[in-house]
């Protein structure tokens, strides 16, 4: 099953904001959001929250990674509830202190903010301030019962962590598993290391969830997760011999490798990003394959 309306998913677990840019919502005693959209998704966030909770509150906020798609609202929530506390990766910290990866997260957030028709200074980009650090093997215990075990998860990037959520059986992987673009075709997102990402793609699969609470996308459930699941290794090796194959013709050069791909590949009827985000992260992906095909030390 394709899950794509914001609501109630399953007991205690829900949908926020919007299939592009999902949160999902741990509704206990203490609130808690995973992940947090582009930052003008703060206003349809808390839109939900006043539909879900009598009294609209939030006390934790969890991310999977420090990209401005998974954090963006941290400063809209924050202002909303001040207690709000912050959760994710030690290097998710460093990067939020890093004046160069605050200044292109803050251009990406601007271009989101002209797409939504949304100029309030309430949805600028305000790096998140995280106060709780999350590593492997780490337990949230969320109230009523509910769980979620950290699962470091890198790759994508490197400070990338998945949730596992119990009793739901159910994974946040933000993007180690890779997206689903509009055309149905799994993208892989291995932006920092391939054999990393490889790996944890195996770790998330081992946990063997019946539901994914995808990145972008419609989250998944049963066999449209096992399908998923079953894609994701092979769309990462594909595009790495893609991409690999892109370099020899380009005789190693990461620029006119990423120029024909970009050329080639990028449509955006099928795919679901905005063309600056995506240029920078097939950039990426093409300088972390070109490491590894070089690198010699591989395991797959």
């Amino acid at each position: 099953m394709k899950i794509t309306t914001p609501g109630k998913i399953t007991e205690g677990l829900y949908l926020l904001g919007n299939v592009a840019y999902p949160s999902y919502l741990i509704n206990t005693a203490e609130p808690v959001m995973f992940d947090a959209g582009v930052s003008p998704m703060g206003p349809y966030y808390m839109k939900d929250l006043g539909s879900i909770l009598d009294t609209p509150c939030l006390q934790h906020m969890f991310f999977t990674h420090s990209h401005y798609d998974h954090t963006g609202a941290y400063g809209y929530m924050k202002k909303c509830f001040p207690a709000l506390t912050a959760g994710a990766h030690p290097r998710t910290k460093e990067v939020m202190q890093s004046s160069s990866a605050v200044n292109t997260m803050t251009m990406l957030s601007d271009i989101a903010r002209d797409m939504f028709q949304d100029k309030s200074p309430d949805t600028a980009f305000v790096p998140p301030e995280v106060t709780v650090s999350l590593k492997e093997g780490a337990i949230l215990e969320l109230g009523h019962g509910i769980r979620a075990t950290v699962i470091e998860t890198p790759g994508h990037t490197r400070d990338s962590i998945s949730f596992f959520l119990e009793p739901m059986d159910a994974i946040i992987p933000g993007e180690a598993l890779g997206v689903i673009h509009l055309g149905g075709e799994i993208s892989p997102e291995f932006l920092a290391d391939f054999q990393a990402y490889h790996d944890s793609a195996k770790r998330i699969i081992d946990t063997r969830p019946n539901m994914i609470l995808m990145p972008h996308g419609s989250s998944l459930t049963h066999e449209d997760a096992q399908a998923f699941i079953d894609g994701a290794i092979p769309a990462a090796l594909s595009w790495m011999e893609m991409i690999s194959k892109s370099l020899k013709e380009s005789g190693g050069d990461i620029d006119r490798s990423t120029d024909e791909l970009f050329s080639r590949i990028y449509d955006p009827s099928v795919i679901g990003q905005e063309v600056n985000a995506f240029r920078i992260n097939l950039r990426a992906k093409v300088a972390c394959v070109s490491r590894f095909t070089s690198g010699g030390n591989h395991q797959i």
